[in-house]
């Protein structure tokens, strides 16, 4: 790398080491171009929590891309919802940070876009995917980073944000099955499904989601619509899909429609939920435009249930 190294040395004090090195200076990044992508969210607000004194200018690269940026030092200050102004999405430089975001209702369900120093591959933190899911990380950025990076980063997380605020409410309301073993999640999808009036049942894993189905048929009032984690203990979503829409054939019931819930977006993914019975797939974390969209498409308003609640009434008299 045409460079130099070399040492000096004190005997009992220690050793100074030092290097230089040619590196290709990198080009300058696309300001106006960058600047034209994220302008149909300037002026909204960008919570930044700097636990390290924001030494790769982070804060200042928000503002120059036309955003607000509100910086706070810990999460305590973040505790008095009524300070803050609205935010719209999280960037956290610690991970520990991000977990606390997490215990405050109003900042929760947040994207969050975590920045991360360029350490070596063996040094840097794995991030399991289940974690990133729980706790809605849209992305992870390394530092330091320039106006492009940092804007492709945040309109991904600013576009899920605004596909939630443009979803209208339901007209109808409706009664719906979780099958989710993940505390987080369950909590992120009765949160978006009761905000708009729907009644939620939860359930652990597949199989207790089979009996619930039943046993909701046998009370003559059946689910309007299940949202089925494809990967759970004991029984995933996949045989309990199977198990119930061979229950529903055997007694000749309505086919109640069947959402997976999948991790991430993998190709075939859509096609093994289909296969498996299911009518559409959702990918994590929930987003409330994504799911709303999916319930809405599939499930039919309560008055047009007619043969619905024939075939309800005939599987109640067996």
């Amino acid at each position: 790398m045409q460079g130099q190294m070399w040492v000096d040395s004190e005997p009992g004090k220690g050793s100074n080491f030092y290097f230089t090195i040619t590196c290709q200076i990198s080009p300058p990044s696309r300001l106006e171009t960058v600047l034209q992508k994220i302008q149909p969210w300037s002026g909204r607000t960008i919570l930044y929590l700097d636990s390290l004194g924001d030494m790769t200018g982070v804060a200042k690269l928000i503002e120059e891309l036309g955003l607000k940026v509100y910086v706070s030092h810990d999460v305590v200050r973040l505790a008095d919802k009524s300070r803050l102004p609205h935010i719209d999405t999280i960037i956290a430089d610690s991970l520990a940070g991000t977990e606390k975001l997490r215990d405050l209702d109003h900042l929760r369900y947040i994207p969050i876009i975590l920045l991360s120093p360029p350490l070596p591959p063996h040094c840097m933190p794995r991030l399991n995917l289940k974690w990133c899911l729980d706790n809605s990380i849209s992305a992870q950025l390394t530092t330091p980073c320039n106006h492009e990076d940092l804007a492709n980063t945040l309109v991904t997380a600013l576009e899920s944000v605004t596909s939630h605020q443009a979803v209208d409410a339901p007209a109808m309301t409706y009664d719906i099955l979780l099958a989710e073993d993940n505390m987080v999640n369950q909590k992120v999808a009765v949160k978006l499904l009761e905000n708009y009036g729907h009644h939620v049942q939860i359930v652990e894993n597949g199989q207790l989601a089979v009996d619930a189905v039943k046993e909701r048929w046998h009370q003559g009032k059946p689910y309007d619509v299940i949202l089925m984690d494809v990967s759970m203990p004991f029984m995933g979503g996949m045989e309990a899909t199977e198990l119930i829409r061979a229950f529903e054939s055997e007694q000749n019931l309505e086919r109640t429609p069947i959402i997976a819930l999948t991790a991430h977006a993998m190709i075939g993914d859509r096609e093994r939920c289909l296969q498996a019975g299911m009518d559409d797939h959702v990918t994590k974390p929930l987003r409330r435009a994504d799911l709303t969209n999916a319930i809405s498409k599939l499930v039919r308003p309560h008055p047009s249930h007619a043969a619905g609640n024939a075939a309800r009434a005939a599987y109640t008299r067996h």
